[in-house]
This record gives structure tokens, C-alpha cells and sequence, in this order.
């Protein structure tokens, strides 16, 4: 059945049909009238064509009547044939050696997630030194390589090596992926190299970090960069960035190591006698180590220099971890019968607060309670080397000097014992 086209297609055609003669060569004719219009109007052209044909017909023919002139026009046709098709190809094939180099590209990468370095070290060299048509799949492909051989570099620590080799990159153009590459690269062959002014790699990694502000490579490399110059507000502030950019599987010990940056500068800040900063970083670290005992600590040290003795024992307690018992002991060591023993109980509830208990019942005089608090704490932490320090400590206030001498010895083979 005819289709709208073919309906179409006839109504168009129809004029002319009715225009044309009805005998077939009364049709031929009329279609040769405007060829042979046209070659009486080229006939002059036509005319020296064919004559130029002739003429070199006749100086290719006494070539052709001899073995030597035969095989020089085979060769000259062969050559213009291979040129010709050369020509014609060219664009396949650059295609070719494009895909060609890729493939090599992808070969290299494959070896080195295999950790076949040598072998991948060896295909990504013929790569970085193409200087061919790359492919139109991935046009970077060469930098890419030669970015891989500046991160093999770094890994056997030919750090000039690898300088050299990110020197190559054009770093205009390149994708953004390859550019974030160069740039952590860089920054880190330049803080390893060491023969690089501190201000000029400091401008370095700032610049990287405000072109990639939330990569967790470069924050590091700033992170690290004011651990060198010891300037601790500042690496607190780079830490919480790299925090908030670390992957899952780094984010916990990212996370440890922003506790004890702040823990370090707010004893810093407490030695040089800034309060309000040192409450800052105990609000910070209830924020990053809301579980944890370290906020709690801190501030127990800074109740303690303000003086406030009972609320640093209650902040020590609240965090009833085994760090603070050796707070509240040397705090109760300056300040004995700060607490009485219950309420040190209520406000540290854990096993080791036994023993701190025991120590304050002797030094009030009340030697049974202290003897069997002592005990119970004996028991239930066992024979442990702070254990028996502390024991023996109490029997010297409980006047058995031979037992706590003899305690103080198991304590020192404990603690020098391998292992411990």
C-alpha cells in the first residue's frame, strides 16, 4: 500500500510526465540534448585534456619498451599509490595510533593496580614521551601518564624525579581532576624536597587549597604545613577542615587527631594563662568528643587553676575514665579531705575510685575502713601496677611498712617485666 510519501512523490513527478514525449527515444534524446550542449561548450578543454593524455603517453612509452624503465614506472606507481592512500587514510589512521596509545595507557593502569610498578612504570614512559595524535576518547592521556610517573617518583622518594616529571604538565587546559592531581602532587614533592622557602610553599598549598577548598589531599598538605612552623591555633583550624573532608575510612583518625590538637592547645593556652581559650577548646572537644573524657579533663584543669578545687574533682569524675583518677589523686594530694569518700564515690562511680577512697580513710585515721576499702579495690581491679603503688601507699599510712616495701618491689618487677 502507498505510503503519504509515494503519494507525494507522484504528484510532483506528474507535470513533467505530462511534459515528456511518449517514445522512449524521443526521451533519450531530449536528456542527450544538454550533454552534448555541454561538451560543445567544453570541447576546447576536452581537447587539451586529451592531447596532455597523449603527450604523456608518448614519453611513458619508450620507458615502458625497456626492463629498467618498467620497473622505474612500478615503482613511481606504487609510490604514488602509497602516498595517495596515505593521504586518504591519514585521519583512520591517526584514529589508530590514538587508540593505540590509550590502550598501552589503560595496559600501565592495569599493571599498577596489579602492583606490577616496573612493568607500569615502563608503559607509562613510552606514553608521556608520545607526541603523536592522541585520542579523541581522552585527550589528556598523556599528562595523565606523566602525572603517574611523578606519583611512582614520590613513592620511591625521587622527589626531584617527580619534580621533573610535573614540570612537563601545561597545567592550562587540563581537566579538573588532573589538575587537582598536579596540584597535590606538587605541594607534596615541594614540602618534601625542603629547598624551597617556607613562604613561597606556604603560598603554594593556600593557593591549591582556595582552587580545591574541600579536598582532603591538599588540607592535609596545610595541616602539615603549620605543624612545621608550630603555630597551633592554625593547625586546630586546618585539622577541623580536614575533618570535614576526610573519607569514612579516615575519618576516625582524623577525628583522634583533632582531639588531641585541641587538648595540646588548651594546655597551652592554660600554661599562658588564657582562660577564654582554653574554654573554647573545651566546648570544642564536647563538640568532636561529646563520648569521650577529654573535654571533661580539660576543663577539670581549668577549674583547677581558677582554684575551684571541689568543681575540677566533680568535672574529673563526670568523665569516669581511668585519667582521671590520676587528676583527682594529685589533686587530692594537694588538697586532702577536699570530698569525703562518699561523696568521691558519687562523683567518680568507677572501680579505681575504691582506691583513692582507701587512701583518704587512712590519712583520716580510720584504718579498717581504709584496710577494707583497700581490699575490695584489690580484688576487683586486680594485682596491676598502679594498683599496688597505690596499696602500698596505703599501708604505709596504715603503718605496715614491710607490707607496703614489699607491694612497692611487686609494682617495680611488674612494670619492668616485658610486656607491660
Amino acid at each position: 500500500m502507498a505510503g503519504p510519501g509515494d503519494w507525494l512523490r507522484r504528484g510532483l513527478w506528474a507535470p513533467f510526465r505530462a511534459i515528456l514525449p511518449k517514445s522512449p527515444w524521443l526521451r533519450v534524446a531530449l536528456f542527450a540534448l544538454p550533454v552534448l550542449l555541454l561538451l560543445a561548450l567544453f570541447g576546447p578543454a576536452v581537447d587539451v585534456l586529451l592531447k596532455l593524455l597523449d603527450l604523456g603517453f608518448r614519453v611513458l612509452q619508450p620507458m615502458l619498451e625497456t626492463t629498467v624503465g618498467r620497473v622505474l614506472l612500478l615503482l613511481v606507481a606504487f609510490t604514488a599509490g602509497g602516498l595517495l592512500a596515505v593521504w586518504l587514510l591519514r585521519g583512520r589512521v591517526d584514529e589508530m595510533r590514538g587508540e593505540a596509545v590509550l590502550g598501552r595507557h589503560l595496559l600501565a593502569t592495569a599493571r599498577l593496580v596489579g602492583h606490577d610498578k616496573k612493568k607500569s612504570r615502563e608503559l607509562f614512559l613510552k606514553v608521556a614521551r608520545y607526541r603523536g595524535p592522541v585520542p579523541d576518547r581522552y585527550r589528556h592521556v598523556v599528562p595523565d601518564a606523566t602525572l603517574k610517573l611523578a606519583r611512582l617518583a614520590l613513592e620511591r622518594d625521587r622527589v626531584d624525579e617527580a619534580l621533573g616529571w610535573l614540570a612537563r604538565v601545561v597545567e592550562p587546559g587540563l581537566p579538573k581532576e588532573l589538575q587537582r592531581s598536579l596540584l597535590q602532587l606538587r605541594c607534596r614533592a615541594l614540602r618534601r624536597q625542603g629547598q624551597v622557602l617556607p613562604q613561597t610553599l606556604g603560598e603554594e598549598v593556600t593557593a591549591a587549597v582556595k582552587q580545591f577548598p574541600d579536598d582532603y589531599v591538599l588540607l592535609g598538605e596545610l595541616r602539615d604545613l603549620h605543624a612545621g612552623h608550630d603555630d597551633q591555633e592554625a593547625l586546630v583550624a586546618a585539622q577541623e577542615r580536614v575533618l570535614k573532608a576526610a573519607p569514612r575510612t579516615r575519618a576516625a583518625e582524623e577525628r583522634q587527631r583533632l582531639i588531641e590538637e585541641l587538648v595540646t592547645l588548651g594546655q597551652r593556652q592554660l600554661a599562658a594563662g588564657d582562660e577564654a581559650g582554653c574554654k573554647r577548646c573545651v566546648k570544642g572537644l564536647h563538640q568532636v568528643d561529646n563520648q569521650g573524657s577529654s573535654s571533661g579533663l580539660l576543663h577539670g584543669d581549668l577549674l583547677r587553676q581558677q582554684g575551684d578545687v571541689r568543681g575540677a574533682l566533680l568535672a574529673y569524675g563526670a568523665t569516669r575514665s581511668p585519667a582521671a583518677i590520676d587528676r583527682i589523686a594529685s589533686l587530692l594530694d594537694a588538697h586532702p579531705g577536699a570530698l569525703e569518700p562518699r561523696e568521691l564515690l558519687e562523683a567518680c562511680p568507677i572501680q579505681g575510685t575504691m582506691l583513692l577512697v582507701a587512701r583518704e580513710l587512712a590519712r583520716a585515721g580510720e584504718s579498717a575502713r581504709a584496710e577494707r576499702a583497700a581490699r575490695m579495690a584489690a580484688e576487683q581491679l586486680g594485682p596491676t601496677t598502679t594498683v599496688c603503688a597505690v596499696l602500698a601507699e596505703v599501708l604505709g599510712l596504715l603503718g605496715r611498712a614491710d607490707q607496703a616495701r614489699l607491694l612497692r618491689e611487686q609494682a617495680i618487677v611488674r612494670l619492668l617485666s616485658p610486656g607491660r
